[in-house]
């Protein structure tokens, strides 16, 4: 899947111990939504979603 680059800087962000795991869920998430790049607006509008 391809990022944005705000929205790479923002992965970075968190943790490195649950990053993979972050990653990996932003990434289903954004293809389940019929998503080709990750944005920090996707990733703002799926707050809850991916937090949950």
């Amino acid at each position: 899947m391809i990022w944005d680059e705000a929205a790479l800087k923002r992965l970075e962000a968190i943790p490195g111990f649950v990053r993979g795991m972050a990653k990996s869920k932003i990434e289903k998430a954004a293809q389940a939504a019929g998503e080709t790049k990750v944005t920090v607006e996707f990733m703002d509008a799926n707050k809850a979603k991916l937090m949950g």
